[in-house]
């Protein structure tokens, strides 16, 4: 074990000092640094190390810091990319449910177009009982006519005979009126 000072107190560590480089901001570090170099080598000009260790420790610091940035940056962007994982597939159960929906509507379409074909073959059965009752009108219409032309001609017959034995029977009583008459004066005449 090695032993240091930190600001007048010793601490006893083992030899890891990048464990304890992240807990020491960097005069403690530049300070401890420096110290043991001190007792490691000769020194011939104290400012140069001082400046040297200053660097060393500088960076160290800063690439802690960058070190830690980093995880961070890394920790961060994959709570990001983990959280955009998550919004996608919520967004894609959002999107199947609305195709779900959608499914759902086209069978509701589909049971109407349904119920409108249905509608539709019996508009088409009450069509054709239509056609047939307009068919047995006409017929019965062009029975009634045809029975009406027959009554109408059986009726004109009967006219013309008894319009023929009126004429007839006319003639008749005016041929014997004139034959009576001319039998009344030629008796007239004679008598």
């Amino acid at each position: 074990m090695q032993v240091l000072k930190q600001r007048g107190a010793q601490l006893a560590l083992p030899y890891e000092p990048e464990l304890y480089f992240k807990e020491m901001d960097m005069e403690s570090l530049a300070e401890i640094l420096e110290q043991e170099l001190e007792e490691a080598f000769e020194v011939k000009n104290k400012r140069s190390l001082h400046r040297y260790v200053t660097l060393l420790a500088g960076n160290l610091v800063e690439k802690e810091r960058y070190e830690t940035e980093r995880s961070e940056f890394r920790t961060t962007f994959l709570e990001i990319q983990q959280d955009m994982a998550e919004g996608f597939a919520r967004m894609d159960a959002r999107f199947e449910a609305v195709d779900a929906r959608f499914e759902a509507v086209d069978k509701r379409f589909e049971a109407i177009d349904k119920r409108f074909e249905a509608i539709d073959k019996r508009f088409e059965a009450v069509d054709r009982r239509f056609e047939a009752v307009d068919k047995r009108f006409e017929a019965m219409q062009r029975s009634m006519d045809k029975r009406f032309e027959e009554m109408q001609h059986s009726m004109d017959k009967r006219f013309e005979d008894m319009n023929r034995r009126f004429d007839m029977m006319f003639r008749f009583v005016t041929v014997g009126f004139v034959l009576l008459a001319t039998m009344m004066s030629v008796y007239q005449f004679l008598g």
